[in-house]
């Protein structure tokens, strides 16, 4: 329990908090690029210190562009394995009506799906209780929990701990 209240909702920390519980690495980015990143340490590296998920990027020539979406990357990951610690009014925030107008480009992406996973897996799996519990339709469940491969992944493991298959495609 004691670490369960150590990583509290990690994922729902301002950006400059989050980043005070981690280590940030730099390092030289290769593959395409050009010569710039073969001599600048553009590429980060985030490890979140209380669970050991890291992301990181290498995507852009700039480091703080970099660090931005590797800490985006780490804030899912500390979200996909974190349950028990979401507030379902993060989905409400985000609902209109039955609907869920949000993708995973967005910045609350990280907070709906927390509470969309802690939804499935006290409904044991089950799409349409899960749902219910949050008040949005099946359809709209399952797209948001689809929109994103890493998340794809961990609701199709959820939903096979408890003897479910995997979201259809």
């Amino acid at each position: 329990m004691a670490y369960a209240a150590a990583v509290t909702a990690a994922y729902a920390l301002p950006d400059r908090e989050l980043l005070a519980q981690c280590d940030v690495e730099r390092c030289r980015a290769g593959g395409p690029g050009g010569q710039h990143l073969a001599r600048t340490e553009s590429a980060v590296r985030i490890v979140h210190r209380a669970t050991g998920l890291e992301a990181r990027c290498q995507d852009h020539r700039d480091r703080l562009a970099n660090q931005a979406d590797a800490l985006a990357r780490l804030r899912l990951r500390l979200a996909l394995h974190l349950r028990g610690v979401a507030d379902p009014a993060w989905v409400a925030a985000q609902r209109r009506g039955r609907q869920l107008p949000l993708g995973a480009g967005s910045a609350s992406y990280p907070l709906v799906v927390a509470a969309a996973l802690d939804a499935l897996a006290a409904a044991e799996g089950q799409l349409a209780p899960a749902a219910q519990a949050l008040a949005v339709s099946t359809t709209q469940l399952a797209r948001l929990l689809a929109d994103d491969k890493e998340v794809r992944v961990a609701t199709d493991l959820l939903r096979a701990a408890h003897g479910h298959g995997p979201l259809h495609s």
